[in-house]
């Protein structure tokens, strides 16, 4: 209904005044507020906020050197807005931006979630209705009840309207769509008046109650429609249009691009119902080229019942299947005419339809089948996807996964991308060989963690074991440097216990908890004989040392006194032999400080005996004493000599 001028001017000076009144109480930003509006947008949208499509979030990229850094940097999803304003995203919950991957094996277990409509929507989309009321629909063998109170229940106007409301509300719950408008045709075509305000109202809010009365504005009007068998339908609501008994689609197709003119918003998207084939009028195909521009729209058409025909040209007047594949839209036969009211509301249902991963740039791969639930699904929905991406080659390597969809407004993606680091550990000297012996004596082995040609990793922890050798169980650990490098120094036993070969890992642990190992071996070897050594020393009492005569021929010890050394730098204990030059007897094995009394009698028989007191050995040999002195590895000295005279003739 329009308002008396009187009325409205009553009710712009009351406006003014809240207006003025909100302004000194709360500034310039409380302005809108008072105001009707039909452009209200929902759930958090924008009106006329600029939507890309598709929109492809960009992932961040790390600076990659020769010195790759180890650490994980957190990563935010990516989410955007499908064509229509359907929020859609993608995350990649494992492995974290920047994870170490062990190789071998290399194998990166991803997972993630996916979604459609779970966030903000932005409003983004104008929704045109375009309402047959032809004579024909002025029938029974529809759905609704009285929709619209002409006393006739379950017409086929009742089931369009019906199915234009249940539109809408999916609209309003979506928050995809900023402004709705309302074409009925007929023999001609009429754009409703959706508002109260004075004028015609060619657009407003889906969920707008501009009056305060009688619900939303656009189902008001809706329910206004009409149609009879005499031939006149139209709309009493709020300005009464009337448009005739037939049907011209073309009438229909030029009051809905009007109206497309009219949007605010980078989405037109015209529902067009209708029981039959025209009858009247033009081209409506042609009609889409000289009406639908510069502002274009996509029009989803639906054949209703079993008189209506998708293909049906109207005598070339144009099929509902053409006006809508001209326009990118689909023409959806719906022979059940009470199943209009769920078959509708699904133009505008967004979807979540495809999982794609690539790696490196690659050609993508479809791991649609990896989600939970299955793909695809309306919104709202929210799903999660785990794969595995096995083998990757050490280096650094780009993991995305994009995920797809589709609203009212078509197709779109968004990408999220994460980077791992693939990398191998060695150990150098991979082996080696050392003499044992020296106090103190430290081997160094340096473990690398590089990947690949990128470079050696910095910051990663390796620990160092000896897992077997004469020094198992020592460990040690440490984070590689700059150049992947980390070093384990170990201090070796020394003795007989410390001969042998130690086997030497280093290890690293991925973000996966896969470990990775490197091994070395060093060997402690002994190969250098004692020194042995053959002194004068004491008689039986232990007090003098016997001194050497002038004469050579008397020998080192006239007396044959001799205390036997050997010393080694491994054995504590080698072990002393001595021989006698002129015959094939040996003697010993002694200890070393053992005491001998030695004669050298040519003509008897070689002999050992306890020496008296301070003297350990009384030994015979017809020629010269060769001592030598072998250790526990089996090492012997050269042999030195131990002279004494014979005894006088």
């Amino acid at each position: 209904m329009k308002y008396p001028v009187r009325v409205r001017r009553e009710y712009l000076a009351a406006l003014m005044g809240v207006t003025l009144l909100a302004f000194l109480l709360w500034g310039p930003h409380a302005i809108a507020w008072p105001f009707p509006d039909r452009h209200t947008p929902t759930r958090g949208a924008r009106h006329g906020q600029a939507v890309q499509r598709p929109l492809v979030a960009t992932p961040i990229t790390a600076d990659a050197s020769r010195s790759v850094p180890a650490a994980a940097s957190a990563s935010a999803d990516a989410s955007g807005s499908l064509p229509g304003g359907t929020s859609i995203s993608v995350t990649i919950a494992t492995p974290a931006d920047g994870a170490l991957i062990a190789s071998p094996p290399g194998d990166v277990q991803l997972t993630g979630t996916a979604s459609v409509g779970m966030g903000v929507p932005v409003a983004n989309t104008s929704l045109i209705y375009v309402l047959d009321v032809s004579g024909s629909t002025d029938q029974s063998g529809g759905c609704g009840g009285d929709q619209n109170g002409d006393g006739h229940a379950n017409f086929i106007l009742d089931c369009e309207i019906a199915a234009l409301k249940a539109l809408n509300s999916a609209a309003v719950s979506a928050g995809t769509v900023d402004e709705v408008g309302l074409v009925v045709f007929a023999s001609s075509g009429a754009i409703a008046d959706v508002g109260p305000a004075a004028g015609n109202q060619r657009l407003t809010g889906p969920g707008t109650d501009a009056d305060s009365a009688g619900g939303r504005d656009i189902a008001q009007v809706a329910s206004s429609a009409f149609s009879n068998s005499t031939g006149n339908g139209g709309v009493s609501e709020f300005t009464a249009k009337n448009v005739g008994g037939q049907t011209n689609f073309q009438a229909a197709v030029q009051n809905a691009c009007s109206l497309a003119q009219s949007s605010t918003n980078p989405n037109n998207l015209v529902v067009f119902l209708s029981d039959g084939t025209a009858t009247t009028g033009g081209n409506a195909v042609s009609q889409i080229g000289t009406s639908c521009t510069p502002k274009t729209a996509t029009f989803q058409t639906f054949a209703i019942g079993s008189a209506s025909s998708c293909t049906n040209t109207g005598g070339g007047r144009g099929s509902l299947e053409q006006i809508a594949s001209a326009t990118g839209g689909t023409c959806t036969p719906v022979k059940g005419i009470a199943d209009l009211p769920n078959v509708v509301p699904g133009v505008i249902a967004a979807e979540l339809t495809k999982l794609f991963l690539t790696v490196d740039g690659g050609a993508p791969v479809d791991i649609s089948s990896s989600a939970s639930p299955s793909l695809p699904r309306t919104d709202p929905v929210s799903v999660g996807y785990s794969t595995t991406v096995p083998g990757l080659a050490p280096g650094i390597h780009t993991l995305c996964v994009r995920a797809e969809g589709s609203d009212g407004g078509g197709t779109g993606s968004v990408t999220e991308c994460h980077h791992v680091t693939v990398a191998t550990i060695s150990l150098a000297p991979p082996s080696a060989t050392n003499e044992l012996g020296t106090p103190g004596q430290t081997h160094t082995v340096t473990a690398t963690v590089a990947a690949g040609a990128d470079g050696g990793v910095a910051g990663v922890p390796v620990s160092f074991s000896i897992l077997s050798g004469p020094n198992a169980g020592k460990t040690g650990a440490a984070a590689t440097n700059s150049g992947g490098q980390a070093g384990f120094t170990y201090t070796a036993v020394q003795g007989p216990a410390g001969l042998g070969t130690d086997t030497i890992q280093a290890c690293f642990t991925d973000s996966q908890g896969t470990k990775s190992c490197a091994n070395a071996t060093k060997s402690w070897g002994d190969i250098t004989p004692p020194q042995v050594a053959c002194a004068p020393t004491t008689n039986p009492s232990g007090k003098n040392v016997p001194q050497a005569g002038n004469n050579p021929s008397s020998g080192q010890n006239p007396d044959g006194f001799y205390v036997l050394t050997a010393v080694d730098a491994v054995d504590p204990n080698p072990l002393i032999t001595l021989a006698d030059s002129g015959s094939s007897a040996t003697f010993g094995p002694f200890q070393s400080g053992t005491k001998i009394k030695l004669t050298q009698a040519p003509g008897s028989t070689p002999s050992e005996k306890p020496g008296a007191r301070d003297i350990d050995f009384h030994i015979t040999i017809k020629g010269d004493a060769l001592v030598t002195a072998t250790d526990a590895s089996g090492n012997t000295s050269a042999p030195i000599s131990c002279l004494v005279p014979p005894p006088p003739k």
